[in-house]
């Protein structure tokens, strides 16, 4: 199951109809393909390109925040962070970073998306598009959706390997 579910996102990703075709992407693309989704969202206080989306309604993470950056590069990037107990999950609270940093890179082996620390050292979990040809509403939603259940459904697996008060 854990290997079926990316399988699939990845085909229909690969499959998504043309009927809501490539749009040139700009921030105001994101913008409706958030409102067509029901999305809140809020401009990053320090990109007006990033717009940030926190769903506090969750299987297993506290929160999730999903960040839906547009860069100068021709990419859209998705990259999601779950929130526990401590507030994101982070390497600096690890009990044992090798194991968490081991863990980590065998969830990447099976995913549709990569997990990664930042300079923060924050765990986080992200998804790229490349927009030279634009992103459909369709593909963007289900990267969207996928990426904040995956985020969630990994909450319990990193929250093992945090120190316990």
């Amino acid at each position: 199951m854990r290997i079926a579910m990316p399988i699939l996102a990845g085909a229909i990703l690969a499959l998504a109809p043309g009927g809501n075709g490539p749009s040139k992407m700009n921030i105001s693309v994101v913008r409706g393909y958030l409102d067509r989704m029901g999305a809140r969202y809020v401009p990053h206080p320090k990109s007006e390109h990033t717009l940030v989306v926190t769903r506090a309604v969750n299987d297993r993470a506290d929160s999730v925040d999903l960040y839906v950056d547009l860069r100068q590069d021709n990419t859209l990037v998705l990259t999601a962070y779950a929130k526990g107990k401590g507030g994101y999950f982070s390497l600096s609270r690890a009990a044992s970073r090798e194991k968490m940093l081991r863990r980590l890179l065998a969830a990447n082996h099976y995913g549709f998306a990569t997990f990664f620390v930042d300079e923060q050292e924050d765990v986080g979990v992200r998804f790229t598009f490349t927009t030279e040809d634009g992103v459909g509403f369709e593909s963007f939603r289900v990267a969207a959706t996928e990426l904040l259940r995956i985020a969630d459904e990994y909450s319990p697996i990193l929250e093992d390997y945090m120190r316990k008060n």
